[in-house]
């Protein structure tokens, strides 16, 4: 399970978005960026500035294809901040809300070996997963 860990190192997790500068809450990191929710919701709307990365040397935690943009979130009421390695096909339909039912699967499992749940984990909650995996407010596509 090396797509998926428990991050221990000391963060800085009052960084201000990449994006907008926006400060004041631990923003999740794309390939190592702090983005706000608001410019997250850009993003996975085409919106914006592209983001644009180069893949590291690892494999996705869905599919273990090599070549993945690390994902890190701070799951609520926890310590630490978990960090996701996705194939650009996965950590688009994350952003989007549109993983399918066997990735939403292997992602919730993984998450529960560390001791979180996908409660825990904003884009991947009950507002957007039912419990079988199927996408209930996937972003609208243009």
């Amino acid at each position: 399970m090396e797509g998926l860990r428990v991050m221990k190192e000391n963060l800085s997790p009052r960084a201000p978005c990449s994006r907008c500068q926006s400060a004041g809450c631990p923003w999740d990191r794309l390939a190592g960026q702090a983005v706000c929710p608001d410019c997250q919701e850009a993003l996975a709307q085409g919106e914006g500035e592209p983001f644009v990365v180069r893949t590291e040397k690892r494999r996705c935690a869905i599919c273990q294809q090599q070549g993945t943009v690390r994902y890190l979130t701070y799951p609520l009421h926890a310590s630490e901040p978990v960090e996701i390695d996705l194939c650009p096909r996965h950590f688009h339909a994350l952003l989007a809300r549109r993983l399918d039912r066997h990735a939403y699967h292997q992602l919730s499992r993984q998450l529960q070996v560390l001791g979180f749940s996908t409660r825990q984990v904003f884009l991947l909650h009950e507002a957007f997963y039912d419990e079988q995996g199927q996408s209930l407010q996937p972003v609208p596509e243009w």
